[in-house]
């Protein structure tokens, strides 16, 4: 019988953990080095966050989803205004990203739904090649000419943000499935069958989580899937992050976009790493 994906998340909240001087020391830290490439790339940073909650602050699982959350809305609202004000948007980026929220909001729902009818290893698996090829062919292309999944469709606005509903509930099902922002899915999306470039893809990307972000928190906060100490680590940690981010995104539109890449490549395989690892 497969394994499911909701398996083991019906796990309770544990005794609050005491938030010592260590803790909220590597809570603000980590804190700041995922914001920091969270501004620069336009990555939620959550599948990171959470070895560190989990395994070195000592959180619950339940616990630790909560927080890790709240952490990742604040990170992606401040990378996301402070793009914003640096220009890194234009009107189709808004439109799109207007449709795959629509979209990731449907499907993160749906995701939810499916959590215990999806086979859990063929799903990672197939991810796990999709993420591994893409970071491979963004992070090798400032050395490597490489041809394929380099295409653009050419559409009018409503064939446009047809696909962008489209293609944001397919993402947003993933994202609901497996418990992530969905942030390296979509870039690669937007880079290769919208025809953004890296900034502004990536700037998009931040949009669009904003409201996936916000949706998982507040039902986590419902459930009452947070306590005080795990308050307290959130806002420290987030106090890094959004130190971070606002530095990153101040970077994002000057750094060499080849640079960008390589990192954005790098971020996706170790993504792929974490999720196919990840009790």
């Amino acid at each position: 019988m497969s394994k499911h994906i909701g398996s083991g998340r019906s796990e309770e909240i544990t005794n609050s953990v005491p938030v010592t001087t260590a803790k909220a020391l590597t809570a603000l830290f980590f804190g700041f080095l995922m914001g920091i490439a969270a501004g620069l790339i336009g990555v939620g940073g959550g599948e990171f966050r959470m070895p560190i909650l989990l395994y070195v602050l000592g959180l619950s699982l339940v616990t630790a989803v909560a927080v890790n959350l709240l952490v990742g809305l604040l990170t992606v609202l401040v990378s996301f205004l402070r793009r914003f004000q640096l220009g890194t948007l234009n009107a189709q980026a808004i439109n799109v990203a207007a449709g795959m929220s629509a979209g990731s909001i449907l499907g993160a729902y749906l995701g939810a739904l499916l959590t215990e009818k999806i086979p859990e290893k063929p799903l990672k698996k197939l991810l796990a090649i999709f993420l591994v090829v893409v970071g491979l062919k963004i992070g090798l292309e400032p050395f490597v000419e490489i041809s394929f999944l380099s295409f653009q469709l050419t559409l009018g606005f409503w064939q446009e943000m047809t696909l962008a509903v489209l293609v944001g509930t397919a993402i947003g099902i993933v994202a609901g499935t497996l418990g992530v922002a969905g942030g390296e899915f979509r870039i690669p999306v937007l880079i290769y069958l919208f025809g953004f470039d890296i900034v502004l893809a990536g700037t998009t990307s931040l949009l669009v989580s904003i409201p996936t972000v916000a949706m998982g928190f507040t039902k986590h906060r419902q459930m009452g899937h947070t306590n005080r100490n795990a308050t307290v680590i959130a806002i420290v940690m987030s106090a890094g992050s959004v130190l971070g981010a606002l530095i990153g995104a101040s970077y994002a539109a000057v750094i060499d976009k080849d640079i960008l890449k390589v990192l954005l490549g790098t971020i996706l395989i170790l993504a792929t790493i974490r999720m196919v690892t990840k009790p």
